[in-house]
């Protein structure tokens, strides 16, 4: 149990070392420092959003999980135009039932870049364009780790959340997952548990969804926003 212990600690000096040294955190550093003029789009589905999703290694940044995938994809008037997708070296093992649902193995991220290294290209992808994600506070979780350990503050930019908007359109449904409303719009489930895959379902959930928020009269962000805090889903 003892050797264990110094095992791990030496082991997480070592990856704060490398981090702490990533060639990703200049960049992402002069990126964040722009993001503070970030407006939100004034159109739901004429907007331009960038949607988003990880895959980790487990569940709980605070207990040593990490990204080991980013995708995503830029939208806009509804339709996808660009794609972003890039494996993450965790510096630590990926854990079998983490391979067994998303599929990414030891090899696969090996000659990866660190985590600090894809924000900075995430980053250059999105721009200042806001954010949509499913269940957002997990993956933005993650990220936000990483951004306050190593660069003093969190990601600011808007994000939208089907999650919540799914509480919004859906208030007495017992499920709100990804899954569930790609069932219900009828969104090919392709991809289904990979980042880039899980980011395209996503994108096209919330299209879906801001044509039936635009039958409930909310048509714009300022609508919307007005609406959830009066629902208290902000």
């Amino acid at each position: 149990m003892l050797l264990n212990a110094i095992t791990f600690l030496t082991r997480k000096s070592s990856d704060n070392d490398i981090l702490a040294n990533s060639r990703g955190l200049d960049g992402v550093l002069e990126k964040l420092s722009k993001l503070r003029q970030n407006v939100w789009p004034e159109r739901l589905l004429t907007g331009e959003f960038i949607v988003f999703d990880t895959e980790t290694t487990g569940l709980n940044f605070k207990k040593g999980d990490e990204i080991i995938s980013l995708g995503a994809v830029r939208i806009s008037n509804g339709e996808i135009t660009a794609h972003f997708h890039e494996y993450v070296n965790p510096l630590r093992e990926i854990p079998a039932v983490a391979t067994g649902i998303t599929g990414i193995t030891n090899e696969m991220v090996a000659d990866s870049p660190d985590v600090l290294e894809i924000l900075d290209s995430f980053l250059d992808f999105k721009g200042t364009t806001p954010l949509i994600a499913h269940n957002a506070a997990f993956d933005l979780g993650f990220v936000n780790n990483k951004l306050r350990k190593y660069c003093g503050y969190k990601l600011p930019t808007p994000v939208l959340d089907t999650f919540v908007l799914s509480h919004l359109l859906f208030p007495l449904a017992e499920h709100h997952s990804l899954d569930h409303l790609a069932q219900t719009y009828r969104v090919p489930d392709a991809g289904r548990h990979t980042a880039l895959g899980d980011a395209i379902i996503t994108a096209k959930v919330y299209t879906a969804m801001t044509k039936e928020l635009n039958d409930h009269g909310i048509s714009t962000t300022h609508e919307l926003y007005r609406y959830l805090q009066y629902k208290r889903l902000t």
